[in-house]
């Protein structure tokens, strides 16, 4: 299979939440794909890792909503239909779709080992979680999860991460980077068609650095007078 970037027809590339009330769009190819093995993306996503795909996040176009579908499979039909019964919502204690839902995702931010934490973009009505933010560069940039893409498997990692804490039953064969902990030089996984976009981004990072230290800053001169 050839690297998503090299693909022109692939984007852009649409998906979306379980629901069908959030709707997006990916203008361009992402900077970059990476799965983390991390405990803290297992935690997150109930899963044993997480394939996230780093992008601007001014190239997430927000869609209307549309009908609820999954994906399908590479060698059958992109997407099926699929539904829910409100018998069974009720009998199951499911809560009833909210009144006037927002047409944005809800942003969580939930507790993380920097004790920074890490904020969610999630559907206001079904809750999937479709992309985070990080301390790494805050809201400029979203590690988008690329099993909510209409058509997931086109996007393959391109390195995989903290493998220090990998489950034994899942076997890495594809022959991509690995790295036992966070990547030494990120940079270093750059295209050469993003380094401009990568540029970019770092002008913001500074910024949101320099924020960000300050609030950290305050949060240990008031822990400091608090003892």
């Amino acid at each position: 299979m050839s690297h998503y970037a090299d693909n022109k027809d692939l984007f852009p590339m649409q998906g979306g939440c379980a629901c069908g009330h959030i709707r997006y769009q990916l203008e361009m190819a992402p900077i970059m794909v990476h799965c983390c093995h991390c405990t803290a993306c297992q935690k997150h996503t109930g899963s044993a890792f997480a394939l996230s795909a780093y992008i601007e996040s001014s190239a997430i176009t927000l869609l209307s909503a549309a009908a609820p579908t999954i994906a399908g499979s590479p060698g059958g039909p992109a997407s099926v239909s699929c539904g829910l019964m409100p018998g069974f919502r009720d009998i199951t204690g499911g809560v009833p779709q909210p009144e006037n839902p927002s047409s944005k995702p809800a942003l969580h931010t939930v507790p993380s080992g920097s004790g920074i934490g890490v904020t969610i973009a999630q559907c206001p009505v079904c809750h999937v979680g479709l992309w985070s933010h990080y301390a790494d560069v805050g809201n400029f940039v979203s590690y988008l999860r690329c099993g909510t893409l209409d058509q997931p498997w086109h996007v393959e990692p391109d390195a995989h991460i903290y493998l220090k804490s990998r489950r034994s039953f899942v076997t890495l064969s594809d022959g991509k980077p690995q790295f036992d902990e966070y990547y030494p030089d990120k940079s270093a996984m750059y295209r050469p068609d993003v380094k401009d976009r990568v540029a970019k981004i770092s002008e913001r990072q500074a910024q949101f650095r320099e924020e960000l230290m300050a609030i950290i800053a305050q949060g240990s001169k008031a822990a400091t007078d608090g003892a």
